[in-house]
């Protein structure tokens, strides 16, 4: 979705690349994961003033928020239309009607 492969390095503008929508199904996908399969709920990914260890959702930590936002900037920028949740909604309920 973004524009640095897994390694760092850029890709090349010819690479087909992932929609925000996928990377919102992703980071959706990851968050019931953490929260269902590995019972670490839907609290923030933060650090534990008691303990000092790392608790709560990674998917739902300030920075994956940040870089979502970012993206969707970026994806926006570089053209692609943004679809709101609220159009999907009222998308889906129109076509229920049908």
């Amino acid at each position: 979705c973004g524009e640095r492969n897994f390694d760092g390095t850029i890709k090349p503008s010819t690479q087909v690349r992932d929609s925000y929508n996928h990377a919102q199904k992703m980071r959706a996908a990851m968050t019931y994961a953490f929260g269902r399969f590995l019972d670490l709920g839907s609290l923030p990914w933060h650090q534990s003033e008691s303990t000092g260890k790392m608790i709560g959702n990674p998917s739902v930590s300030e920075t994956v928020a940040t870089y979502m936002t970012s993206l969707r900037r970026r994806k926006v920028r570089a053209g692609e239309t943004a679809t709101s949740a609220r159009a999907i909604t009222e998308l889906s309920g129109s076509m229920s009607h049908l």
